[in-house]
């Protein structure tokens, strides 16, 4: 690591969450860094204006109700931080089911978080499924030249083709007391971002019992799904 990405005032916590974490908004979540990077005695860089915020942001949404292995969070500094003092602090302050997992310096100049994401992966456990059903469900879907789906919010008449957001589908085993497990690649960039839940509704697996997981995020400048 050169003397510049030392200095660096720009920080990405890697984090996972698990539990009552998966039903939390992405708003609540950023209520809760605040509370531990401030109980933690953060040197933040704090927004202007009426209502000063911390200067802060995440990679991608995590969808509710889904936990997650690997996300990230951008922090700035108004002076460095050993990421070392930084974990151990933040140790104290996280709740039970968010733990970081590794903090690294980032160059000031990087582009957000959210320009550089790429796709995500997840891994969905599903029970009371027949196995072979669903890998036939998987393979039509992946042979499908679209899918349309209607677009959240008010305008139920606008569509987007769900086809084009799913790189990789596969059916793999699952521990107890899971039947099995999917793994899906999707899209997340600008406008075209894959959501776990569509792809289980177009398997016809809306109101199956679930554990969605998010187990990865890939950005356009790296190739290699961050890991723990």
């Amino acid at each position: 690591m050169n003397e510049q990405d030392v200095m660096s005032l720009r920080v990405r916590l890697t984090f996972a969450t698990s539990g009552p974490l998966a039903y939390v908004s992405v708003l609540d979540l950023g209520r809760l860094w605040e509370r531990a990077l401030r109980r933690a005695a953060m040197p933040l860089r704090y927004s202007q204006g009426f209502n000063p915020r911390p200067k802060m942001q995440f990679a991608a949404p995590l969808p509710t109700g889904c936990g997650s292995e690997v996300e990230w969070l951008d922090i700035w500094l108004t002076e460095p931080r050993e990421p070392a003092v930084m974990k151990a602090a933040l140790a104290d302050q996280c709740p039970p089911d968010l733990r970081v997992t590794e903090i690294t310096w980032v160059p000031e100049d990087a582009p957000p978080l959210s320009e550089q994401m790429e796709a995500v992966t997840y891994r969905v456990l599903l029970r009371d499924v027949d196995v072979a059903e669903l890998q036939a469900a998987c393979a039509r879907l992946l042979e499908a030249e679209s899918i349309l789906r209607a677009k959240r919010g008010r305008r139920r008449d606008q569509h987007y083709d769900l086809r084009h957001l799913i790189e990789m589908l596969t059916v793999t085993p699952a521990p107890e007391p899971w039947t099995v497990a999917v793994e899906m690649r999707l899209k997340a960039q600008a406008g075209a971002t894959g959501r776990p839940d569509e792809v289980l509704n177009a398997l016809g697996l809306a109101d199956a019992p679930r554990r969605c997981t998010r187990t990865g995020l890939l950005l356009k400048t790296v190739t290699e799904k961050a890991n723990l």
